[in-house]
């Protein structure tokens, strides 16, 4: 059960400034003048009311309608994210069962994958960029440019580790004044040139895409930057809430960027000098080192949001069963959701690095953005579609507009981003091919894995019959298993099979609920197969992190008192082995014993002490 706030605090608002909308709000920076050069144009008042007008309304449609209205209702008591909707989908599995993968997994997997390939661009397009704004005050800064945006990534990432609500309590109160600055300025502009608030007329964009022809299309490319963190902000529904988001979003953001947006159009209808860079023409000369300054720092909050994005999709597919497990912790005590990937924060880091160091400016990596996000929004149009006709039982005629409507919307986007994959959009789509290559080998190879321990274990009747009467008074041996229907290792290893008959057998397997959190009286099943022989299912949340104690207070409360010094825990050290029939093949298989090598093992998950396990190798075939 969330243990989120009932009322939404000022406090917490501002902190999603930080955190939520930093790539979204960031996107006035460049957008426009990326538009403005994939059209072609040196300004003009069709051109420039007519990008606004596809500016205006892309924000509307996908954020205001699909995210905001639709979207972001589509949720697990406040969890949100394309991996969410999967949960929510899919039925409880049962004993000795991976998650289905079916054509939903797969659209997931792929969506999922997308957004951390994008994860990946976005904090180091967003730092260059950044840091390039120095020039603008001074030339003398261009050589500069890379080694202190080494510097920036560097510090952006190390303080990661202080959580999601500490950093957004440092970035947030910026981002505030970052908004504030560019609806005045964008109000002031608009002052002057009121006329292009024709743009607020959707006939405009249409007639602009139309009369371009081909152009018209692709310049969507260029729109989808305006958008660029909307998934982004679904997934990181679970650091702060929806009700912040929202309202955070319309009361602040949303009126701030299209006050900008608006104010450049402006700005290009009397200044055309103001083409080569209408955001900061906006600003007045005595106030350019200033905005540069805030820019500077707004572009490096503006990573925020993939990198929280990312650790809460993370900590999804491992509770899925879709990656290995690794280190996740847990960074605040009143907000369950809000996570921290120690391993995923540095490959992300060592990633923007190389990125920077190998593409060396923003206008080399701006051809690689937002083409995978596109891709994600539509995957997550489809996820959604089934979750709203299999689990919430929507209308299928309703249901079917919506993902009509959605997808004829994402897929434009995604179609018009095609022509940047050779000019850089190939790094984050390799980097999700890859994603997708290890997830689904590892699903793979997890559910040939425990189908193959399930077959050596001893089932429970078997197990009944040859136990002696008594309670077991030498000890507690404790078997974790995926499937709680048989004892495992009684039949391949003798040491245990002679020490079962002296001590008392426990059957622990840890469960996946369907719901991000439980609450501890739903924590453990007992049930008590006879004086020697007991089985306990322990249920975990999908964003919860599974550990030992909560399981030894449940059982502590059930009068099953597990937590004592002659307690051991028996778990597998599985031997992986070729199987010449019907087996992997062998480069996946060598995968999957690479991804199975190097994932956290469960013990370690469950923080067991380390003088109570004890590990038992088992060979297995895949």
């Amino acid at each position: 059960m969330s243990q989120r706030a009932p009322k939404t605090s000022l406090a917490l608002v501002v902190a999603a400034m930080g955190v939520v909308f930093g790539d979204i709000g960031t996107s006035p920076l460049y957008t426009l003048k990326v538009c403005l050069g994939l059209a072609g144009s040196k300004g003009g008042f069709d051109d420039v009311v007519g990008i606004c007008s596809l500016l205006f309304w892309t924000l509307t449609i996908v954020v205001c309608v699909k995210y905001v209205t639709f979207i972001m209702r589509v949720d697990h008591d406040g969890e949100g994210g394309i991996l969410a909707l999967l949960a929510l989908a899919s039925p409880a599995q049962q004993f000795g069962k991976t998650i289905k993968a079916g054509a939903l997994t797969l659209v997931v997997i792929v969506g999922a994958s997308m957004l951390l390939g994008d994860g990946i661009i976005t904090p180091a397009i967003s730092v260059i960029s950044a840091v390039e704004g120095i020039s603008v005050a001074s030339s003398a800064a261009q050589p500069y440019i890379v080694p202190i945006s080494l510097i920036v990534i560097v510090a952006l990432f190390a303080v990661q580790r202080r959580g999601t609500e500490k950093v957004g309590g440092l970035f947030g109160p910026v981002m505030l004044v970052w908004f504030v600055v560019i609806g005045v300025l964008g109000a002031l502009a608009l002052a002057t040139h009121p006329e292009v608030l024709q743009a607020l007329d959707p006939r405009h964009a249409m007639h602009f895409a139309t009369r371009n022809g081909l152009v018209g299309f692709t310049i969507l490319g260029g729109v989808i930057l305006a958008v660029t963190g909307v998934e982004a902000l679904y997934a990181d529904l679970s650091h702060f809430g929806r009700r912040p988001i929202v309202l955070g979003w319309y009361t602040i953001v949303f009126p701030a960027l299209i006050l900008n947006y608006l104010g450049q159009g402006a700005k290009l209808l009397g200044d055309p000098r103001a083409f080569d860079n209408p955001f900061y023409a906006l600003a007045p000369s005595w106030a350019l080192i200033p905005m540069v300054v805030l820019a500077t720092v707004a572009t490096v909050i503006a990573s925020q949001a993939l990198i929280s994005g990312t650790f809460t999709l993370v900590e999804q597919a491992i509770a899925l069963n879709l990656a290995p497990r690794v280190d996740v912790r847990h960074t605040s005590h009143r907000y369950k959701g809000q996570v921290y990937v120690p391993s995923i924060n540095r490959w992300l880091a060592v990633g923007c690095a190389l990125l920077v160091v190998t593409f060396r400016s923003s206008d080399r990596l701006a051809s690689a953005y937002g083409l995978a996000v596109a891709f994600t929004m539509l995957c997550t149009s489809l996820a959604f579609y089934v979750v709203i006709t299999r689990t919430l039982k929507w209308n299928r005629v309703v249901a079917t507009i919506l993902l009509i409507f959605f997808v004829t919307v994402d897929g434009s986007l995604a179609l018009a981003g095609l022509p940047k994959f050779l000019d850089g959009g190939w790094i984050p789509i390799s980097i999700s091919a890859v994603l997708v290559l290890m997830t689904l080998t590892w699903l793979e190879g997890r559910r040939g894995l425990t189908k193959a321990l399930a077959e050596q274990q001893t089932p429970i009747e078997d197990v009944l019959e040859k136990l002696p009467a008594g309670m077991g008074e030498h000890g507690t041996m404790v078997f974790l298993t995926p499937d709680p229907r048989g004892v495992p290792f009684l039949a391949h290893h003798r040491w245990v099979r002679d020490r079962a008959q002296e001590e008392r057998i426990v059957v622990l397997n840890i469960a996946r609920s369907g719901r991000p959190y439980l609450d501890h009286e739903e924590r453990v099943t007992i049930e008590r197969l006879s004086l020697r022989l007991i089985r306990v299912i322990a249920r975990f949340g999908y964003m919860e992190a599974p550990r030992i104690d909560p399981i030894l207070r449940s059982c502590g409360a059930f009068g099953l008192d597990l937590d004592r010094d002659d307690t051991s825990f028996f778990y597998a050290d599985p031997k992986i082995e070729p199987d010449p029939k019907h087996g992997m093949p062998g480069w996946r298989r060598e995968l999957f014993v690479t991804l199975l090598r190097n994932a956290r093992p469960l013990p370690d998950d469950l923080r067991i002490k380390a003088e109570r396990r004890i590990e038992l190798g088992v060979t297995v075939t895949l």
